[in-house]
């Protein structure tokens, strides 16, 4: 059974005569650029540092922070079918996005299995709420990370230079932001 309606192989679009399938190759997605701006924003207003972006990891999370182990996923409403009442869905060819959007869900959660089973911690922070609660997101990440502090201040080399080092930060900030 045929999801997509019309043959976008030879479909003429008004961009030049290109046919849909050439013109949607041509795109180059930015993934959710304006939401990672805004929590990079966040991060660095926050002073929490040890942050990487493109760390290659199932699901290619949004950021990451290798030393604390953590993967934030900054996940869009429409596609990750959040049900925030924004009113998202689409009413024309609603079986096939339903069908995209329920797929992008499964391998969601399937990939947070994967990270959680080789010992990270996955944080999903929805587009929403990171534009209406941006201080909260913030607090998440942050418990996160001190979840993981805890965890270094229970390890026999509890207060070695290798787990506090952390260069231009204040002696307070220390401890609790660089990872």
């Amino acid at each position: 059974m045929k999801l997509w309606p019309g043959n976008a192989s030879q479909e003429k679009t008004g961009f030049g005569g290109l046919s849909r399938s050439s013109l949607m190759s041509r795109i180059r997605g930015s993934r959710n650029q304006t939401t990672e701006l805004k929590l990079i924003s966040l991060l660095r207003k926050a002073r929490i540092h040890g942050w990487r972006r493109n760390y290659p990891l199932p699901g290619r999370p949004d950021f990451v922070f290798p030393n604390a182990k953590l993967a934030v996923f900054v996940d869009g409403c429409f596609w990750h079918g959040h049900d925030c009442g924004r009113n998202l869905r689409p009413k024309r060819n609603a079986a096939a996005w339903r069908s995209k959007i329920n797929g992008n869900q499964r391998r969601d959660r399937r990939n947070g299995r994967v990270l959680r089973a080789s010992g990270w911690s996955v944080c999903r922070i929805w587009e929403c709420a990171l534009a209406k609660q941006s201080k909260a997101c913030l607090q998440r990440i942050e418990r996160a990370l001190d979840k993981h502090l805890q965890k270094l201040s229970e390890h026999p080399l509890k207060g070695h230079k290798l787990f506090f080092h952390c260069p231009g930060a204040r002696k307070d900030e220390q401890k609790r932001r660089c990872f």
